[in-house]
């Protein structure tokens, strides 16, 4: 007995020509501006407008999972800018707080200023003591200085030796050589040698005049 190979049969694609052709015409239909007008607004529309509520009702979950990808990223998007309005409130917020208490101690230490500009005259009238005869009477000046202070001096003096040396200079510097000399007599040795240092010479020295207590 003889086997014989049999030839594959070739692939029919001459079955495939209708279906292609059938399909470009339709999408031809609906690209070509006159033929998809015709179909759209002529007497096939009736045809039209039925196939298209159909195909919406088909499309409609797909439109929905759309909508719901849509509408989850836009509530991703808003908790991440709520996020950043709530650290952007946080900074304002402590920046205002910090600017509120910067603006009070400027106008305590304004107010000190203009007060003690108006006691000054006073203070600069009275005499020193004059020195006894066993030497001076630096301590007994300072212990008249202290004497005279008030409440406030005392505040003044306590916020002096509670501020870095060099801001302390420059407020200082601002208020009459009297006041100066009357609040360091409230202060400790060493709070006031730290600010002394931070002056000038010129207007240190005046200071040490007017208190001679705080000379080395």
């Amino acid at each position: 007995m003889i086997v014989t190979r049999q030839r594959r049969k070739p692939f029919p694609f001459g079955r495939l020509v209708l279906p292609l052709v059938a399909i470009l015409a339709i999408v031809g239909a609906f690209v070509w501006p006159p033929s998809r007008a015709a179909i759209t607004a002529g007497p096939l529309s009736p045809m039209w407008q039925s196939f298209g509520s159909r195909f919406a009702v088909v499309a409609a979950p797909f439109h929905f999972a759309a909508q719901n990808q849509l509408i989850a990223r836009r509530n991703h998007e808003i908790v991440i800018l709520q996020a950043q309005l709530a650290d952007a409130q946080r900074t304002l917020s402590s920046a205002q707080k910090s600017s509120a208490a910067l603006k009070s101690r400027v106008q305590q230490l304004d107010a000190q200023v203009a007060q003690a500009r108006s006691k000054a005259p006073a203070t600069a009238a009275q005499p020193l003591a004059s020195p006894g005869p066993f030497g001076s009477t630096a301590s007994s000046a300072s212990s008249n200085l202290a004497a005279s202070a008030t409440p406030n001096d005392r505040l003044v003096a306590a916020d002096w030796a509670a501020m870095d040396p060099s801001n302390a200079a420059k407020v200082v510097q601002r208020l009459p050589v009297p006041y100066d000399a009357k609040i360091f007599a409230l202060m400790s040795a060493s709070d006031v040698g730290a600010i002394l240092d931070k002056l000038p010479a010129a207007f240190a020295a005046r200071i040490t005049q007017e208190n001679p207590t705080l000379k080395p």
